[in-house]
């Protein structure tokens, strides 16, 4: 098993702690922000302000193979094929040489949910994947999906927010289920994963003092209820909803990896998932769209997929050189950063599988998550229309997620 070093957030710590730690994002922030003032177009993308970073995608593709960000100490790429060699070559890792997250000490995340080095991710990935490729044993039943959307429609004409009113509790609910959460769990653990959104973003930005201490806190119960999953699962086995976390341990998966593999499905899936419905909603509410054919699961799964090739899940992901390697004209030194920017290009071909080591494991359940709500939204809602702007979430470079996203259900 691979060495994972995290910097867990302060909880209920002393305030001096608390202010020192909420020093670091801010002297973090602010060396982005500096950077950004002196031109880098990778600190302005992890400034994640405006809503579109493809401007600054397009300044990053502009210098060629690769970027050198010299205040952020990185080299930046946006080339699909020099992305695909760093992301299959051993010699690049998710953790430098000493085994720790080369940003440990600037943006401190919740330690439980770790970084893991490739070999470990690869053991995950091969025990999860016989699961995630079938969904039967998952014990998703359309009814039960569409209760979500069908048990709150809006009033006719009346404004919502489609993602926080609607596409997030939907999408959470359905990842818990898929987990094996009963009914009664899943009505206060879908808040617990709203709030653990931002920590795929706080990777690569830090969050505000408040969002970051909710989020850690968040994922610490959520790390707790998928602990308690795996041991009713393991001690009672029968008579309990099928779920991903039974069909493991079904398998013959050891407990600990259930939870690990559990873990990064709950916290890893349901942001990319919800951002994914709401991309592929407004391409569909679009003049090319074709919403009202969206309700057929065929056309909902075709539509999602275009759009997370689009706009990836993940547009943002890091390796660490373990060696010198010479890659795209240049001499990658050890334990230089390497930053892979997903440009939100049509033009720009890649495998969306091949995204890093949490949408990588959890991209089966976003699929599933997304085109499920797709399909569910445009059966439940066809006269769904946009109903004014949408804001992005600050600080989401990664995921770019939704603050808002109004809309009208005629």
């Amino acid at each position: 098993m691979s060495a994972t070093t995290t910097v867990e957030v302060p909880a209920a710590r002393p305030d001096d702690e608390i202010r020192e730690f909420g020093r670091r994002l801010q002297l973090t922030r602010a060396g982005i922000w500096f950077a950004g003032n002196q031109g880098d177009p990778y600190a302005m993308i992890l400034r994640a302000t405006d809503d579109d970073s493809a401007p600054w995608e397009e300044r990053i593709r502009a210098h060629g193979t690769w970027f050198r960000s010299d205040l952020l100490g990185a080299w930046v790429t946006a080339d699909p094929a020099v992305t695909g060699r760093v992301l299959s070559d051993p010699r690049f890792g998710t953790l430098d040489r000493a085994g720790h997250r080369p940003d440990a000490g600037l943006l401190p995340i919740a330690a439980e949910f770790p970084e893991y080095e490739r070999p470990e991710l690869a053991r995950l990935h091969a025990l999860a994947a016989p699961v995630l490729s079938d969904t039967a044993p998952l014990g998703v039943e359309r009814a039960e999906a569409d209760a979500p959307v069908l048990a709150r429609p809006p009033a006719d004409g009346a404004a919502f927010d489609l993602v926080g009113d609607v596409v997030r509790p939907y999408v959470g609910a359905l990842v818990l289920r898929l987990l094996g959460a009963g009914e009664g769990e899943r009505a206060e653990a879908v808040r617990l994963l709203t709030r653990c959104g931002p920590q795929l973003d706080a990777r690569f930005t830090p969050q505000t003092l408040a969002v970051a201490r909710d989020s850690a806190a968040a994922v610490r119960e959520v790390a707790a209820l998928v602990r308690e999953l795996v041991a009713r699962e393991a001690a009672t086995g029968a008579d309990r909803p099928a779920g991903l976390i039974a069909a493991l341990l079904g398998r013959g998966v050891a407990p600990r990896d259930v939870e690990r593999i559990g873990l990064v499905l709950a916290v890893g899936a349901p942001e990319p998932a919800a951002t994914a419905v709401a991309n592929t909603v407004r391409a569909l509410l679009s003049g090319s769209g074709d919403w009202a054919n969206a309700r057929h699961a065929p056309a909902a799964s075709a539509a999602v997929d275009r759009t997370l090739l689009v706009r990836p899940p993940a547009r943002l992901e890091r390796r660490v050189a373990h060696e010198d390697v010479r890659l795209g004209g240049r001499r990658i030194r050890a334990d230089d950063q390497v930053v892979m920017v997903a440009p939100a290009a049509p033009d720009a071909p890649r495998d969306v599988s091949r995204t890093g080591p949490y949408l990588g494991l959890a991209l089966p359940v976003v699929r599933l998550a997304a085109t499920t709500a797709v399909s569910a939204l445009a059966g439940a809602l066809p006269g769904l229309k946009a109903a004014g702007p949408v804001l992005m979430r600050p600080r989401s470079p990664v995921v770019r997620s939704y603050a808002r996203f109004p809309v009208t259900a005629h």
